[in-house]
């Protein structure tokens, strides 16, 4: 091909990849790259070998470097496309991973972000722990023991601290009391030194004694019934000796006579056989009496009104009976008639119910009646008039009321009629006593007379007391 008409005059294969420049050119002059720029701005040449930036290519120029490789070493790491392994790749696969750099999401990571985290291997402080060190304790997760633990079990036993209740324990709350050991005060005592004595158990001889067996008895004092007390009680008395006024006393001086029982020679006298009969208070039947009752009365001596009267004054009238002329009449036969009342059937009557009707007169208000006033008008029968007529002859006819068939009326029934004349009505209780028939009549009210069957001398009078038929006509 003709230079003038050859599009690579100076080179055999011509512009064999097709990229514009010609195979094995070389930059002669400024004149040749003039001559055959493909542009109409002409390039030109800087020095041997090596093309001007000019926008043209100048086949007088350049050399194509690459000349079967029409990108021309696109990444430019001076290996030829059709020879580069990755002619993208500048570094040419890297990390070695056979994943060119253009396609390889970590170009420098030959496990490409080995963890999933994200972050390349080539730019992650933990390749193989997609948590990076979650514990931050500048140990990575995939050679860390305890990767979220920062202290990595720091009380080495084999529990991570993430895990573990008590991470500063080793024991982990050995005592199972919820407070680890590392601020447990007492780290093998579940009660924590129940007893507030600063010793923990199991250090601590008695835990639940903060005296640690006060009295010495080898009982702890929690379950040392007498904790203060070495003999515990030695009179069973239920009182500790530290506590009981006489430890050798059951009875605690019985008698507070503030000997106690064990030395007192009458534990339950507290006056000590106080009438020197030798026989203790608690079993003298009188303590205060060294006859012992010698009446025998059951009273002793010391209160004895009367210790020779086995009655005691019987008749309480402050003479006893060995001096009484009536030991059994606290009045000692008060109406004189030398019967004692206990014998006296009227003790207060010296004629002893003269008339008999076994009313003393002391207490007979008709002391010489035997009716005692029948009629009760207040007088007595003995000097009573009409002693069977409480009205005594109230209407002066000589006659008296408990046989007067008309006890109100002067004139009786002067005409025959059955009525009484001038009888005045007085009340119920005397038209009682003195009604005819045997059915009472009554009085309603002064001067009325009810609607009964008899006629009451006591309630009607006689409208008619000189006419027996009474008004037969009724003109009034």
């Amino acid at each position: 091909i003709c230079g003038d008409i050859d599009s690579c005059p100076f080179a055999l294969e011509n512009d064999f990849d097709g990229d514009g420049q010609c195979a094995n050119d070389v930059c002669r002059d400024s004149e040749d790259c003039s001559r055959y720029a493909f542009a109409p701005n002409k390039g030109r040449c800087v020095e041997d070998g090596v093309c001007d930036s000019c926008s043209c290519i100048c086949f007088s120029e350049c050399a194509d470097p690459c000349p079967l490789d029409a990108h021309n070493d696109a990444d430019s790491d001076t290996i030829c496309g059709n020879v580069d392994s990755c002619p993208w790749d500048t570094w040419n696969d890297a990390d070695s991973d056979n994943t060119c750099g253009d396609t390889d999401s970590c170009p420098l990571d030959a496990l490409n972000d080995m963890d999933g985290d994200l972050v390349c291997g080539d730019a992650d402080s933990c390749p193989f722990d997609a948590e990076n060190d979650a514990d931050r304790d500048g140990v990575c997760g995939d050679s860390d023991d305890c990767p979220y633990d920062a202290e990595n079990d720091a009380d080495a036993d084999d529990l991570c601290g993430n895990i573990e209740t008590c991470p500063y324990d080793a024991a982990n709350d050995f005592d199972s009391d919820g407070i680890c050991g590392d601020v447990d005060s007492c780290p093998e005592d579940p009660e924590n030194d129940a007893d507030g004595d600063a010793l923990c158990a199991p250090h601590d001889e008695c835990d639940y004694d903060a005296e640690h067996d006060a009295d010495s008895d080898e009982i702890c004092g929690d379950i040392d019934s007498c904790p203060y007390d070495a003999g515990n009680d030695h009179d069973s008395d239920a009182l500790c000796q530290n506590v009981d006024s006489c430890h050798l006393d059951a009875a605690n001086d019985a008698d507070h006579d503030a000997i106690c029982g064990n030395v007192d020679i009458c534990p339950y006298d507290a006056e000590n056989d106080a009438d020197n009969d030798g026989l203790c208070g608690d079993v003298d039947s009188c303590p205060y009496d060294p006859n012992n009752d010698q009446d025998g009365d059951g009273i002793c001596g010391d209160i004895d009104s009367c210790d020779l009267d086995d009655e005691n004054d019987m008749d309480s009238d402050t003479v006893c009976a060995d001096e009484d002329t009536c030991p059994l009449d606290a009045l000692n036969d008060a109406d004189s008639d030398t019967l004692c009342a206990d014998v006296d059937t009227c003790a207060f009557d010296v004629n002893n119910d003269s008339d008999g009707d076994n009313m003393c007169a002391d207490v007979d208000s008709c002391a010489h009646d035997a009716l005692n006033d029948v009629d009760s008008d207040a007088v007595c029968g003995d000097v009573d008039s009409c002693m069977l007529d409480p009205l005594n002859d109230i209407d002066g006819d000589g006659i008296c009321g408990d046989i007067d068939s008309c006890p109100f009326a002067l004139e009786n029934d002067f005409d025959g009629d059955g009525q009484c004349a001038n009888d005045v009505c007085r009340d119920s209780e005397d038209c009682s006593r003195y009604a005819f028939a045997p059915n009472k009549g009554r009085c309603v009210e002064d001067g009325v007379c009810d609607s009964c069957s008899c006629i009451c001398f006591s309630e009607c009078a006689d409208p008619c007391p000189l006419d027996a038929h009474n008004d037969a006509d009724s003109d009034t």
